[in-house]
């Protein structure tokens, strides 16, 4: 459900909050992927880059804000990622869908408001976060 890209943001959080960097450096990401990161997370106002700190190492960062308060939802609109049920454009959506769109369209945003609800507290950090479970990048 969760792209691989979300899932190493989920570890660089992690890892910030408790200054233990081992999750977010299991999955062998380029330099260049980390700094991507840091870089939406800070922009998402996630994280703060600490005085005097190269900007693409995590260990640079600190959190904005109480790691129980950010949620699922954050992440994923910081990354511009999501949870893609199907992928048609909105003119290829509406002309197959016709007035079922509107209905899916309250799935999506009641999935937003359930993501909202999400803490990254709440989830494990874990096999989950690190094993073969994965999606692949898009």
């Amino acid at each position: 459900m969760l792209t691989l890209r979300t899932k190493l943001a989920l570890a660089v959080l992690h890892d910030i909050q408790y200054k233990d960097y081992q999750l977010s450096t299991s999955f062998n990401y380029s330099p260049s992927e980390i700094t991507y990161l840091l870089q939406a997370l800070s922009k998402g106002h996630m994280i703060t880059l600490a005085e005097n700190q190269p900007d693409n190492l995590p260990e640079s960062y600190r959190l904005a804000c109480e790691y129980h308060k950010i949620n699922l939802l954050s992440i994923l609109e910081a990354l511009g990622e999501g949870i893609y049920f199907n992928r048609p454009s909105d003119e290829d959506f509406y002309s197959c869908y016709g007035t079922t769109a509107r209905k899916l369209g309250i799935i999506n945003q009641m999935t937003r408001i359930y993501l909202m609800e999400i803490s990254i507290a709440e989830l494990p950090v874990s096999e989950c976060l690190t094993g073969n479970h994965a999606i692949t990048m898009p």
